[in-house]
Parts: C-alpha cells; structure tokens; sequence
C-alpha cells in the first residue's frame, strides 16, 4: 500500500483518542499523528465552559502549523469529522485533503450528542460513570469483540476526558451541524476542489446521514467490511488500508 508524501492528522470524535499505537502502527511507514482537542489528554485541564467547533478548528489548524510541513491530509472520525470540515474550510491552506470517518454531517448523526447536550452536568457525570463500571459493556455496544487490546482501550477512551469535556463537545457539535453554514461549508470545500473521502463501517453505513450530492461529489466512498462507527477498534488494519487507498486515489 503506497504511503502519502504529506502526514495524516487523525482527530478522534466524542470520546478518547486515536493514538493508541495499534491505530497508530496499522498505517505503517506513512508519517501519523493524532493530537488531543481540546479537554481531552494532555488538553483535559482546559476550560470548555464556552467551547465551540470552531475553538476545535482553530486547535487542529495551529497543531498542523506547528509541525512546519506545510499541507497534511486530515482524517476525522464522528465529531472529529466535523472540527476536520471546519479546518478545511477556514484552513483550506493547511489541507491537502479531507477525509471524513462517518464524521457528523447533520443533526442525525448527532443525535446521541443532542441528548447529552441538554442533560444537567450531574446526570452526564452519572452516564459516563455508568459506562466506567462497565468498559467492555460499554464498547461492545458499538459492536467491538472484547479482547485484551480492545477492553483496555476501551478504559483508555473513557478516562481521556472528564464528563464536561463530553458535555461541551456536544453542545458544541450540536450548535455546528444545525446550522445551515456547515453543509454549505461542505458544499464549498468540494467546489474548491480538495479531494473528500467517505469512509463509512458497512454496518453503520445506512445509519449515516450524508446527503446525496456529497455521495455523489465525493471523491471516493468506501464502506470497510465486518465493522461499525467503530471500526478503528474492530480492525486497526482496515481502518489504515481504508484511509491510504482514499488518499492514493488522488
């Protein structure tokens, strides 16, 4: 599998990161990041108390600036697909191309986010304490077999961040994708020309709202076989192998 000559920039959705070294490995000699946003990892102390998408953005474009090599390819997961579609559309000079991992494209697809959205910061902290009781309950939701790797990365993504970052980046997410701008956001960024990538898991595929002329404007979709929304966690190799061969089909 031909590797790019620019890095890929993973950015994770709601919960946890995308730089377990498994994710990590699977895409070989390709040069990989996957920076934390802001209130997760090395991040989670920051105050999310006003946090919107676009602080997200902003986030993502100064860490790709920081790496000084100019262009990357960026791949965002869920909600990390939509903060992906707004670096590209307001960082367009810092991405190569776009590829989009069942990221949010309206308010169905963040459904999930809408209801903790609206929750009082207590019962969000009792959600995701639930889900800490139970980690491997809680991934093998999602369709992930348990294994050693996939149980501790399961308590690696819940303890990432603290309920109100998962709070705040769904309000956030929430605000964004209602809006009427971030369709034609996604509408202007295949107007200029940057190639944008579909990866769905083909069994959440047909739960993803992408609308028809995105599907059709796309430069590639591809539906990974035998996954989910988390197919990273299911198959780290075909999540990898999915990616690279949008990114060779340039």
């Amino acid at each position: 599998m031909p590797v790019p000559d620019e890095p890929i920039v993973l950015v994770h959705g709601l919960f946890g990161s995308l730089s377990d070294p498994e994710i990590l490995a699977a895409f070989g000699n390709a040069e990989i990041h996957a920076p934390d946003l802001i209130g997760y990892g090395r991040n989670r102390a920051a105050d999310t108390s006003k946090l919107n998408l676009l602080d997200q953005a902003r986030h993502i474009a100064d860490f790709i600036s920081g790496l000084g090599k100019g262009k990357v390819h960026l791949v965002g997961h869920s909600v990390g697909g939509a903060v992906s579609v707004l670096v590209a559309r307001h960082f367009p000079e810092l991405v190569e191309s776009l590829t989009s991992i069942e990221g949010n494209f309206t308010l169905k697809d963040a459904f999930w986010s809408g209801q903790i959205a609206v929750k009082p910061d207590e019962e969000v902290a009792e959600i995701i304490c639930g889900y800490e009781a139970d980690p491997d309950a809680w991934i093998a939701g999602a369709g992930v077999q348990i294994n050693e790797w996939t149980s501790a990365l399961a308590r690696r993504w819940l303890a990432n961040q603290p309920p109100s970052t998962i709070k705040a980046q769904a309000r956030a997410v929430v605000a964004a994708t209602g809006e009427a701008a971030y369709l034609d956001a996604i509408r202007d960024i295949l107007r200029s020309g940057m190639p944008l990538y579909l990866i769905a898991g083909r069994r959440s595929a047909e739960g993803w709202d992408v609308p028809d002329w995105a599907n059709s404007l796309c430069t590639a979709r591809l539906n990974i076989r035998d996954t989910g929304h988390l197919m990273m966690a299911e198959n780290p190799a075909a999540f990898a192998a999915a990616v690279l061969t949008c990114l060779s089909l340039r």
